[in-house]
C-alpha cells in the first residue's frame, strides 16, 4: 500500500450540520411517510450551504475534503438517516458533474443549491443515429431524484468494434417520467424511486467515459486541474460511512437519555441507569461506536491524501476501502441492535425513534455497496491474490 504524502486539505467542518440537527430529528417521521425529505428539511439544507459541499470552489462550491463531507453526513443522521443519505449522492453527483466539460458543469452549478442524483448501474442504452445520441432506460433505486435538478445515469453505449462501453450521462431530471414506487422497510424517506426515458436526446457534452479505476476525471479533457482526483468506488466507499455512524450514535444518545430513572420490566431494577447489564451495554456501544469512527477516519483521510497527490489506489487499498466501509456500517449496526435490545419491548413502538434506526441501519447493511459478506469475501480474495469477480471495485 502507498506511503501517503501530507495532510489533507483543510475544509468546512460540520458546524452547519450540528445547527440542523433538532430540524432534521424533527421532521424525520414525517420525511418517512412521505417518502423523501420534506420541504423544510430541502429548505435548511439549502439555507446552511450543504448542497454546495462538494461542488467545485470554481462553480462557487465549498469543495469540502471527503473527512468533512463524512463528518456532515454523520452529523446529520443524528437528526434523520434518510436525508444524510440522500445528501451522500448528492455530493457524489456533485462530484461527477465536475468531471464533465467545463460548460455543462457551469450550466448545472449555475442554480443556486443544484442538486444531481446518481444512478450508475448501467441499465440504459445510449445509441447513435443520424438525429445524435439518445438515451433509453430505466434506473431503480435512485435516491433524491425527485427533489433533484439533473440526474447522472449509467448507460451502455456501443463501440465500432461491436462491443460497448460503460458511459454516464447526465440528464436534466424534468426530461425523466419519476415514478411514485419507493416503498421500503428502511431508509424509505430517500425518495429512492425509479425513472425512465426513451429515445431522449442527449447532447456529446452531456456523456462522459465511466470513470472506474482511474485516478484522474475521467477522460474530459478540459477538466479542471484542481479538481481532487478521487477514484469512483472509493470515494463511494468513504462516503457511505457517514450515515450509519451518525445512526449508531442516535441511538447510543437515545438510550442515554431514556435510560436514567425508567424501571427495566420485570425485574429488580427500577432505575435502567444503575443496571450492570445497561453498563456493560452502554459500554459496548459505545466501543462499537469508537472503532466505527476510527475506521472510517482512516478510510476518509487516506482516500483524500491519494487524490491530493495524484496516487491511483491499488487493488487492496480499494478492496479495503469497501471493506473497511462494510466494517463501519456493520459495526453500527451491531451498535444500533444492543440499543434496541435495551429499550425493551417499547423500542418497537412507531412513536420510538430507535425502530427506525434499527430499520434505517439494516436497510444499510443490505445495499450492495455495504454488504459485510460480499465485502469481505472480495477482501479475502483479493488478500490471497485471487482476482475479483466484480464491478464493484
Amino acid at each position: 500500500m502507498h506511503d501517503v504524502p501530507g495532510p489533507p486539505p483543510t475544509s468546512p467542518g460540520s458546524g452547519p450540520a450540528s445547527g440542523l440537527v433538532p430540524l432534521l430529528r424533527e421532521h424525520a417521521a414525517a420525511t418517512e411517510r412521505r417518502r423523501r425529505p420534506v420541504p423544510e428539511v430541502v429548505e435548511g439544507l439549502a439555507g446552511a450551504g450543504l448542497f454546495g459541499l462538494a461542488v467545485p470552489a470554481r462553480h462557487g462550491g465549498a469543495q469540502a475534503g471527503l473527512p468533512d463531507q463524512v463528518r456532515v453526513l454523520a452529523e446529520l443522521a443524528r437528526g434523520c438517516a434518510a436525508t444524510s443519505w440522500t445528501l451522500s449522492i448528492y455530493l457524489t453527483g456533485s462530484w461527477l458533474t465536475g468531471l464533465f466539460p467545463e460548460e455543462t458543469a457551469a450550466e448545472v452549478f449555475a442554480v443556486p443549491a443544484a442538486r444531481v442524483a446518481v444512478s450508475l448501474s448501467p441499465t440504459g442504452v445510449l445509441s447513435e443515429g443520424p438525429g445524435g445520441l439518445k438515451l433509453s432506460g430505466r434506473w431503480g433505486f435512485n435516491t433524491g431524484v425527485a427533489d433533484s435538478h439533473w440526474d447522472v445515469l449509467g448507460a451502455f453505449r456501443p463501440t465500432a468494434d461491436g462491443g460497448r462501453e460503460h458511459v454516464l450521462v447526465l440528464v436534466p431530471t424534468a426530461a425523466l417520467t419519476v415514478y411514485d414506487d419507493w416503498y421500503a422497510s428502511g431508509l424509505q424517506g430517500t425518495g429512492s424511486s425509479s425513472v425512465e426515458c426513451a429515445e431522449l436526446p442527449v447532447p456529446a457534452s452531456r456523456v462522459l467515459p465511466f470513470p472506474a479505476g482511474t485516478a484522474v476525471p475521467g477522460g474530459s479533457p478540459d477538466a479542471a486541474p484542481e479538481l481532487p482526483r478521487y477514484e469512483v468506488f472509493p470515494l463511494f466507499s468513504t462516503l457511505n460511512t457517514g450515515t450509519p455512524l451518525g445512526i449508531a450514535r442516535a441511538a447510543a444518545d437515545f438510550l442515554a437519555e431514556r435510560a436514567p430513572g425508567r424501571p427495566i420490566a420485570f425485574s429488580a431494577h427500577q432505575d435502567q441507569s444503575l443496571a450492570p447489564l445497561t453498563h456493560r451495554q452502554v459500554g459496548e456501544v459505545d466501543l462499537k461506536l469508537r472503532l466505527a469512527g476510527l475506521l472510517a477516519d482512516d478510510l476518509a483521510t487516506r482516500t483524500e491524501r491519494l487524490a491530493a497527490a495524484h496516487l491511483a489506489h491499488s487493488l487492496t487499498e480499494r478492496s479495503t476501502a469497501r471493506a473497511s466501509a462494510a466494517t463501519v456500517a456493520a459495526l453500527c449496526r451491531e451498535a444500533v441492535d444492543l440499543v434496541a435490545s435495551a429499550c425493551g419491548a417499547s423500542s418497537v413502538r412507531a412513536d420510538v425513534p430507535v425502530q427506525r434506526m434499527r430499520r434505517d441501519i439494516q436497510a444499510l447493511c443490505l445495499h450492495a455497496a455495504l454488504n459485510p459478506d460480499t465485502a469481505l469475501e472480495l477482501q479475502g480474495q483479493v488478500l490471497l491474490g485471487q482476482t475479483p469477480r466484480t464491478a464493484f471495485l
